[in-house]
């Protein structure tokens, strides 16, 4: 009898410890696929976030159901950005995406989805408030190095200048982190050189047209160049176009970076001497999923670098699709 009890007590036992293990398992995968609710807000400075947003657009239909993601525009506007991070909150979301509209005054939004326990993933242009590698806890970003954009642009111009030639370089806007990083990186190049001479650098805030009146401005002071080096493509073709007008453009070599699907024209058209490719689909991804496992809980590293790639007329058709 007493052996019968010790079986029996064993017997359920194992029962209970199977129906507690199978609890747990199915408790972890429910919450592992639980419906996951998502904010962004992005400000569209430049064609190159309209880029990330489609990538995240696309990466977003591998999850159906069990992810929504809201997308809101700041339209350069903080306080407009504070505020949609503020109803995302109120609005209960799992996690917030945010494309910063200026990258000195993220400390609210931060503070905010800190306050609320809200994972918050920064994107395309790293907060000034932190250093990296030293994000807290509850805070990511998924990105590309700039600096390192401007030292590929330039490593490769003073191959093409051999060494000497005035360069003038178009600045994006100066709210961005990437305008003084890419410009920063192409300047230490510079320095390293002494028949490279930087003769003017203007901002054209990210945009053709700007750009356009910038160069012309250089072109109708007489300035002496033998390459612009812009920070991004869309600034480039603005030079471009402006070069052209002064038939100046077979003289002065112009260097983009983002690879935009209009500066790989230019590039195919033999008018862009360069570009720097930055990831678009990689950190689109990289935003989305960092979210969405940042809501679960699911391990996922802080920090998401994305490296860039040389573009030339010798490459440019790999990238042609990765838009």
């Amino acid at each position: 009898m007493k052996n019968f009890k010790v079986v029996l007590f064993l017997l359920c036992l194992f029962i209970l410890v199977g129906f507690l293990t199978l609890f747990l398992k199915e408790k972890g995968k429910s919450e592992k696929t639980k419906k996951v609710k998502i904010g962004v807000t992005i400000s569209f400075e430049d064609e190159f976030r309209s880029y990330i947003k489609k990538s995240m657009q696309e990466y977003k239909e591998n999850f159906g159901d069990d992810v929504e993601v809201i997308y809101t525009e700041a339209k350069g506007d903080q306080e407009k950005q504070d505020a949609q991070v503020e109803k995302f909150i109120e609005a209960g979301m799992d996690a917030i995406i945010v494309l910063p509209v200026d990258v000195n005054f993220t400390s609210n939004m931060t503070r905010m989805a800190m306050g609320a326990k809200i994972p918050i993933i920064y994107g395309n242009n790293f907060p000034d408030e932190f250093k990296a590698g030293e994000l807290p806890k509850g805070v990511y970003f998924v990105g590309s190095k700039e600096k390192t954009a401007g030292i590929i642009q330039m490593d490769y111009l003073v191959e093409k200048l051999s060494g000497k030639g005035n360069v003038a370089i178009l600045m994006g806007d100066l709210v961005h982190a990437a305008t003084f990083e890419r410009t920063a990186g192409i300047e230490e190049v510079a320095k390293k050189y002494p028949g490279i001479k930087i003769v003017d650098k203007e901002t054209a805030k990210w945009l053709a047209p700007l750009a356009e009146s910038v160069v012309e401005q250089w072109m109708e002071e007489g300035v002496q160049i033998d390459a612009i080096a812009s920070t991004n493509d869309e600034m480039a073709i603005g030079a471009i176009r402006a070069l052209e007008r002064y038939g100046k453009l077979g003289d002065v070599m112009v260097l983009g970076v983002d690879a935009t699907r209009e500066g790989l024209n230019e590039l195919a058209a033999g008018r862009l001497t360069a570009t720097v490719f930055q990831d678009s689909k990689e950190q689109g991804e990289g935003l989305l999923d960092t979210a969405i496992k940042a809501a679960r809980g699911e391990k996922t590293p802080n920090e998401l670098w994305i490296p860039f790639q040389l573009v030339t007329s010798e490459n440019y058709k790999e990238f042609l699709s990765a838009d």
